[in-house]
């Protein structure tokens, strides 16, 4: 058994080879002064830096011969590997989709329960301001913005709307749609009425009613913040924790839809911050069923699977290092939230930041670098552009093994959100996982969802299929994976599918891309075009 020095002595290298590698990794981004003082740190922690000298030299303080200190800055400032993307695409921010407005005259009968919802939602205290709206909605909102009675009389109607699926026993698919209109303007009381009842749905129905599994996820999905709490979220993923248990024999349908109900939860509890998920009932049988789905051929449910896997990498169960570390250093190191804020790709000095007080609890010491490490290693890595897809997800399925492509993808959605297309644009160009095929897979996915979406103008549409293309077409700068390029044909033909412009405008792109490139990109192509129908819509 090893001696208390030699276990000393043995953290006391672990440590110094952490800073070592740290310091490394800073002067690749530039960061000459952050390089010193991790390579000094290294040497107080008995490390050996003289193998160091040609990256910088340390005792001096001085670049090494040959190198320029980099200057202050972000994005383009610090990497060189930048996408580019034509100007023409995204480029200026617009206002959030918003369901069309036709006003009722006043006193006048609603025509449906989406003219309701686009009611209450200029009622509500988030709404845009006078001046972004129309002038029907304008003029509708200084009507009845005084106008008590009728405030209280589309509130009433709401709540009969709500009244009227409790006590539906079918809920079928266009209950749930009608009433997950009205999901985004409901108050709070409301909101978890309905929520209860998707709870309900799903928990006691023998047979899982897959409308109301969506109906749940996306009610988790829109919510507000201050409307779920921890406990609400953990009540839902032990039900559908519970509900995996009773997977076998199940569709791939059945199975996708399940596991993207679990990765809007777990989204949730990321966003929220919810920690202490109890190990042996929730966060083990879930990253099992989870791990399991990575021998599907199919890479749409192979996706999800890595996604959610990803999102649970974000919840900390009760057992982890991360919070034993967190609580003796008293820092906490940036997932989801800060990378939502850090709209030009992951935060790098921040994530640095949460190591300046290792000292104040060496247990905690080697867990906190033992994961900086491994987000570095992530967000500094490209994946091959030939690397097969499937495989690539598959090393997403690594407990304590975080992955740059999920918060990324997190910051996406809350840019997409509010309208924010230029730094969309900035961040899929300049995230360090670009290359990353499960961050361009989700990257897709959003930019389909993006276009399918009627209430997103119509430049925006045309923008999103063409930002599209740009993916499909560059392959210097994304990369050659057959399966990224029909999963954007995939998107492309369901585009088309439509009615209206968005459709033309599709039917045309695939039209062009039938004799696009060369040999190898006709053959994608082809294979696709003779490849079976696809399952998966988009929403």
């Amino acid at each position: 058994m090893a001696s208390k020095k030699e276990e000393d002595q043995a953290l006391s290298e672990r440590i110094a080879a952490s800073y070592i590698d740290l310091g490394t990794l800073q002067s690749s981004l530039g960061s000459s002064d952050k390089t010193q003082a991790n390579f000094k740190k290294a040497v107080q922690w008995g490390g050996n830096i003289e193998q160091l000298s040609p990256i910088n030299d340390v005792k001096s303080g001085k670049p090494a011969e040959g190198k320029e200190e980099a200057q202050e800055g972000t994005g383009a400032g610090k990497r060189k590997d930048i996408a580019l993307i034509s100007s023409d695409i995204f480029a200026e921010n617009v206002n959030p989709p918003a369901v069309a407005f036709n006003p009722p005259k006043p006193d006048e009968r609603l025509k449906d329960i989406r003219q309701l919802a686009a009611c209450l939602s200029l009622l509500q205290p988030s709404r845009p301001s006078n001046s972004a709206l129309e002038p029907e909605a304008r003029d509708w909102l200084q009507a009845v913005e005084n106008d008590t009675d009728e405030q209280e009389r589309l509130s009433l109607l709401a709540k009969e709307v709500i009244r009227a699926f409790v006590g539906d026993e079918l809920k079928n698919s266009k209950a749930v749609a009608e009433v997950m209109c009205l999901a985004p303007v409901l108050d709070q009381e409301n909101f978890r009425i309905l929520l209860s009842q998707f709870y309900s749905g799903v928990d006691h129905s023998d047979l899982l009613n897959a409308n109301l599994l969506q109906g749940l996820a996306d009610l988790i999905h829109g919510a507000d913040p201050g409307y779920l709490d921890s406990a609400d979220l953990v009540k839902i993923l032990e039900l559908l924790s519970t509900r995996v248990r009773e997977t076998h024999d199940q569709s791939p349908s059945y199975i996708y839809q399940l596991t993207l109900a679990i990765s809007h939860v777990l989204d949730a509890m990321a966003d929220t911050k919810v920690t202490g998920l109890n190990r042996e009932k929730l966060h083990t049988p879930l990253g099992s069923y989870l791990d399991k789905l990575r021998g599907s051929s199919d890479p749409y449910l192979v996706y999800q699977a890595a996604y959610a896997y990803q999102a649970l990498q974000f919840v900390p169960d009760d057992e982890t290092p991360w919070q034993a570390a967190m609580r003796r250093t008293g820092k906490v190191i940036q997932g989801v939230s800060g990378l939502v804020s850090a709209v030009k790709g992951l935060d790098l000095n921040g994530l640095m930041e949460g190591l300046e007080s290792i000292q104040q609890g060496v247990a905690g010491a080697s867990a906190v670098f033992t994961m900086a490490k491994t987000a570095y290693k992530d967000a500094m890595s490209l994946a091959e552009g030939g690397k097969d897809f499937v495989d690539s997800l598959k090393e997403s399925f690594t407990f304590d093994q975080k992955r740059a492509w999920y918060p990324a993808l997190r910051g996406l959605d809350t840019l997409l959100r509010d309208g924010h297309l230029v730094r969309f644009k900035t961040l899929v160009c300049e995230a360090p996982c670009r290359r990353d095929l499960a961050f361009q897979w989700g990257v897709c996915q959003r930019l389909g969802e993006t276009a399918a979406n009627s209430l997103w103008g119509a430049d925006t549409r045309r923008g999103a299929v063409s930002f599209l293309v740009e993916l499909y077409r560059n392959d210097t700068e994304w990369g050659q994976q057959v399966d990224i390029k029909q999963w954007i044909l995939t998107i492309l033909t369901q585009l088309s599918s439509q009615s209206g412009s968005i459709a033309q405008y599709a039917a045309k792109v695939l039209e062009e891309l039938r004799t696009d490139g060369d040999d190898g990109k006709q053959a994608i192509y082809q294979s696709y075009r003779e490849g079976g129908p696809i399952s998966y819509k988009l929403k």
